[in-house]
C-alpha cells in the first residue's frame, strides 16, 4: 500500500500546476523582451544564465548543501542541461521560424505522450485507460486553446515537423531526466546543475555571451529569470517527487491555457468559444490524473516504480 501521506501528493501536483502557470506567463513578459529589441536566442541565453547564477546565490547564502555534487553525477546533469534546457530552446524556435506559432505549440504538446511512454518503459508507470483518456482531452485542449485550427492555422514542412516533434521530445526528456536525477540529487542541485550546463551550452553555440540588453529589456528580463525560469523549474522538480512523471506532465498542459487566457486578458487577444471547450478539455486531463490517483490510493494500489526518489527528502 502507497503511505506517503495524501497531502504530499497533493503538494506535489500543486507544485506542477504552479509551475505551469509560471510558464504560461512567459510569453506576457516575451512581447516586451522582443520588442525592445532582444532576439529570441539572445533571450534564451539570458534567461539560462540569469536563473542559474540567481540559484546559485541562493544556494552560497542559504544552502550549500546544494551545491555538492559527486563526480558521477556529471553526465546525467550534463545531459539534462543540454537536451532539455538547450536542445529544447533551440529546436522550438527552430520550429516556430519553420511553422506557424500555433503548429509549433501543438508538436510541443505531443510531450505528455512522450513521457507516458517513455516513463513506462524506463519507470515502470502503468499506462492506463484513464491516464489514456487524460492525455488526449490535454492534448486536444491545447489544439483549440491556440487556436491551431483549419489549414490556414497549420502549417507544416518536413524539417518543420521534426523540429516540432523535436519540441515535444526534449520537453518530455525533462521529465524524465528529472525524475532519474531525483533518486539521488535534490531538488535545488538537480535544478542548479541543470541551468548552469544549459547555459553553458547556449553559451557555446552562441560563441560568448550575447550582447546586453537594452535598457527596455531589463525589468521584463528579471521577471522571465525569476518567474517563469527559476521558480517554475524548482517547482516542477520539486512536485516531480511526489507525483508520477506521467501525470506530472499532463498537469503542465495547463501552461498553454494560462498563456492564453493571460493574452485574452492582459493584451484583450481573441479567446472564442473553441479556446473555452479547449481550455475545458485540459482541466478535464488534469481533472483524470488526479481522480485516477485518489481511486487507486483508496483501493491501496501499490505505487508505481520510480514515483519518487529517496534523494533530497525535506528540501524542496
Amino acid at each position: 500500500m502507497d503511505r506517503r501521506p495524501a497531502s504530499g501528493s497533493a503538494r506535489g501536483y500543486a507544485q506542477v500546476a504552479a509551475a505551469a502557470i509560471c510558464w504560461g506567463t512567459l510569453g506576457l513578459a516575451a512581447r516586451p523582451l522582443f520588442a525592445a529589441g532582444l532576439a529570441p536566442r539572445e533571450a534564451a541565453a539570458w534567461r539560462a544564465i540569469g536563473a542559474c547564477v540567481l540559484l546559485a546565490v541562493y544556494c552560497l547564502a542559504a544552502d550549500r548543501a546544494a551545491l555538492r555534487l559527486r563526480v558521477r553525477d556529471l553526465p546525467l546533469l550534463g545531459a539534462f542541461g543540454l537536451v532539455s534546457v538547450a536542445g529544447f530552446m533551440t529546436v522550438y524556435f527552430t520550429a516556430i521560424s519553420l511553422t506557424t506559432v500555433a503548429t509549433a505549440a501543438v508538436l510541443l504538446y505531443t510531450a505528455p505522450a512522450w513521457v507516458v511512454v517513455l516513463a513506462r518503459l524506463l519507470f515502470g508507470e502503468p499506462v492506463t485507460p484513464m491516464k489514456g483518456a487524460a492525455v488526449g482531452c490535454a492534448f486536444a485542449g491545447c489544439v483549440l486553446v491556440v487556436g491551431a485550427v483549419g489549414p490556414e492555422a497549420v502549417r507544416l514542412s518536413p524539417a518543420g515537423l521534426l523540429a516540432g516533434l523535436g519540441a515535444g521530445l526534449t520537453y518530455a526528456l525533462y521529465s524524465i531526466f528529472g525524475k532519474t536525477a531525483l533518486r539521488t540529487l535534490a531538488p535545488t542541485t538537480t535544478v542548479v546543475y541543470t541551468l548552469t550546463f544549459g547555459a553553458l551550452a547556449l553559451l557555446a553555440a552562441g560563441r560568448g555571451l550575447p550582447p546586453v540588453p537594452p535598457a527596455a529589456a531589463v525589468l521584463p528580463l528579471a521577471y522571465v529569470i525569476v518567474f517563469p525560469t527559476a521558480l517554475a523549474y524548482l517547482l516542477y522538480i520539486s512536485g516531480l517527487r511526489r507525483v508520477e512523471a506521467g501525470r506530472a506532465s499532463v498537469v503542465a498542459t495547463l501552461e498553454p491555457m494560462v498563456a492564453a487566457l493571460g493574452g485574452a486578458f492582459v493584451l484583450r487577444e481573441p479567446f472564442g468559444a473553441l479556446q473555452w471547450i479547449g481550455a475545458a478539455l485540459v482541466l478535464t486531463g488534469v481533472v483524470l490524473v488526479q481522480a485516477e490517483h485518489l481511486a487507486r490510493r483508496a483501493a491501496g494500489a501499490p505505487r508505481a516504480a520510480g514515483a519518487t526518489g529517496p534523494a533530497g527528502r525535506g528540501r524542496a
